[in-house]
């Protein structure tokens, strides 16, 4: 499908664009800095939107797991808790995950 914009109306059509003068390709140059620069942002996105890493020395990991039921111990459910996004272990807000599983009082 291409956008084109025809007599200052934009359209849709199956067949490329009618235009006046000639289409110029790209040169492998163009196309080379085109996906650096896509590569670039997409990096980019990943570190803005990536938790911080745990510290080293933890045995657990954010591996994608979000419910109490994946989970094998308190321990590790606490430490998804506090370091992993989206996960869906304290459903009371009061810090403590997985109360009925894993972390009874």
């Amino acid at each position: 499908m291409n956008k084109c914009i025809i007599n200052g109306t934009v359209t849709y059509q199956q067949a490329p664009c009618p235009s006046t003068q000639p289409r110029k390709d790209p040169t492998i140059e163009e196309l080379n800095a085109a996906e650096k620069a896509r590569r670039a942002a997409a990096a980019k996105s990943r570190t803005e939107t990536a938790p911080l890493p745990a510290a080293t020395s933890s045995r657990f990991s954010c591996d994608g797991r979000t419910y109490c039921s994946q989970m094998h111990s308190c321990e590790e459910a606490k430490f998804f808790l506090e370091h992993c996004p989206g996960v869906k272990m304290d459903g009371n807000h009061d810090g403590v995950p997985c109360e009925a599983q894993w972390c009874s009082r």
